[in-house]
């Protein structure tokens, strides 16, 4: 019993320096892209048609990437869920927590592009050029990630739902 107590907390211990440790290796992307110069192209007074066209596109794609993240997120839970019978070995939880820490990374982008758009907006020299390198970057970050998400959790729920871990049939070492 005791054994099983201290395994647990190592576990948990775990978990909780590799949440820290990738915290801080999110920060420090995060500072090395914001000290980089941030150009957004030449000042802007008001978007033409053109560019309001473009900036709600990009909305709307940034909304349904991160909807369809929340929505992975959300499966990932409900193959977790303890309540459901499970034959999930530790291999094939891997691939659910690589597929949720990617979700998680997807929201993370999506968010920063953003607050680039926000920023890029902004008064008193509001700019506007979704091509930039900080929100380009950002952009296919999101969309790679979200996608890196997607494979990994095809790859759990593929093993989850066929149940290939579940010996329905144990091997009878009988001679016939």
């Amino acid at each position: 019993m005791m054994r099983t107590n201290v395994r647990l907390g190592i576990g948990r211990l775990g978990f909780y320096v590799g949440a820290a440790v990738l915290a801080g290796v999110v920060w420090i992307i995060e500072v090395y892209i914001q000290s980089k110069p941030q150009v957004y192209g030449a000042a802007i007074s008001s978007l033409d048609p053109l560019q309001e066209k473009q900036l709600g596109a990009f909305l709307q794609m940034n909304q349904l990437l991160i909807a369809l993240g929340t929505a992975l997120l959300g499966a990932i839970g409900f193959f977790l869920d303890r309540r459901r019978k499970s034959y999930s070995t530790p291999r094939q939880l891997w691939a659910a927590f690589a597929s949720a820490l990617c979700g998680g990374l997807s929201l993370y982008f999506g968010y920063r592009a953003y607050e680039d758009v926000v920023l890029m907006l902004e008064p008193p020299y509001p700019t506007f050029d979704l091509t930039g390198s900080l929100i380009l970057w950002d952009r296919y970050a999101h969309f790679g990630t979200f996608l890196l998400g997607v494979f990994f959790f095809a790859d759990f729920a593929f093993h989850e739902l066929t149940g290939e871990n579940k010996h329905e049939y144990p091997l009878d070492v009988r001679s016939r």
